[in-house]
């Protein structure tokens, strides 16, 4: 299967869960049983570990944890299990679900406990001197402001820039 088939793969899935979803919403027993309460540690971690909002729930037919925790497995290079209907895996109602399997269980709970008492690294350089208006991050090839003193309640968090604030960050600020 080609990289496009197993995208549209995927898509297809995601879209087949989603009406699955708007049809037969979880339940309040299944969203407290031991697996939502394992999602529920998932999700808790990829918010801070990627920076994310998913909602806390315990719903792991959520497409976008689902996504989330394929990029999470892939990056640490642990085969992603996407369940399927007779798979002899999951059950027949999980298609679409992204988990491990057998031993990778544990190598993504290992992963998982030494990123949270493990900083995330990132390669950001920031720059703090350049004026009294602004800080400037440069961030993986992108650059960010954040207002401060006055500016800071108009723009209080990193937003990337684009056009000319880009191109005048990128000729007058060093990073």
């Amino acid at each position: 299967m080609g990289s496009y088939s197993k995208i549209r793969h995927i898509q297809e899935v995601n879209q087949k869960l989603e009406m699955r979803m708007l049809v037969e919403k979880m339940t309040p027993s299944s969203l407290s049983s031991p697996r939502a309460q394992d999602t529920k540690e998932w999700q808790k971690f990829f918010n801070q570990y990627y920076k994310l909002t998913l909602p806390v729930d315990g719903n792991w037919e959520d497409p976008t944890y689902n996504l989330t925790m394929k990029k999470y497995l892939e990056e640490k290079g642990i085969p992603v299990w996407v369940c399927k209907k007779g798979d002899g895996y999951c059950n027949d109602n999980d298609e679409g679900q992204v988990t491990a399997k057998g031993s990778d269980i544990s190598k993504s709970l290992n992963a998982r406990n030494l990123d949270m008492s493990t900083p995330k690294k990132t390669n950001a350089k920031i720059n703090t001197t350049n004026d009294k208006s602004y800080d400037y991050k440069l961030e993986n090839g992108k650059y960010y402001f954040k207002g401060k003193g006055s500016l800071s309640k108009k723009y209080p968090n990193w937003i990337e820039s684009t056009g000319k604030g880009l191109e005048s960050i990128k000729q007058n600020v060093k990073f």
